[in-house]
C-alpha cells in the first residue's frame, strides 16, 4: 500500500510517493525583491515624468520666442535693464 492516512490526526495527512510535495521557496527574499522591483520602477517613472516636464517647458518657451520675436531675440531674465539680447 503506497498511501497511509491518519484518521485520528486533526488535519488530513497522507504520506507516500503521491503525496510529497516538492518544497516552494517564498520567503522573504522574494518578497523584498518584488518591492525593491515596485520601487525602482516608481523611481524610473518619476524621472520619466521629470524629463518630460522639463522638455516640454523648453520646447513652449522656443514656441514663444519664435512667435513673439521672430528668432532674432532670444528672452533671458539675467538682465538687469530688461532689453532682449541680440543673438
Amino acid at each position: 500500500m503506497s498511501l497511509i492516512t491518519y484518521p485520528n490526526s486533526s488535519k488530513p495527512t497522507a504520506s507516500g510517493p503521491a503525496s510529497q510535495k516538492k518544497a516552494t521557496h517564498t520567503g522573504s527574499a522574494q518578497t523584498i525583491a518584488g518591492r525593491l522591483r515596485k520601487i525602482f520602477a516608481a523611481a524610473g517613472r518619476l524621472c520619466a515624468n521629470v524629463f518630460d516636464a522639463v522638455a516640454e517647458a523648453r520646447a513652449q518657451k522656443a514656441m514663444i520666442e519664435a512667435e513673439l520675436y521672430l528668432n532674432r531675440y532670444r528672452h533671458t531674465s539675467k538682465n538687469d535693464d530688461d532689453l532682449p539680447v541680440i543673438r
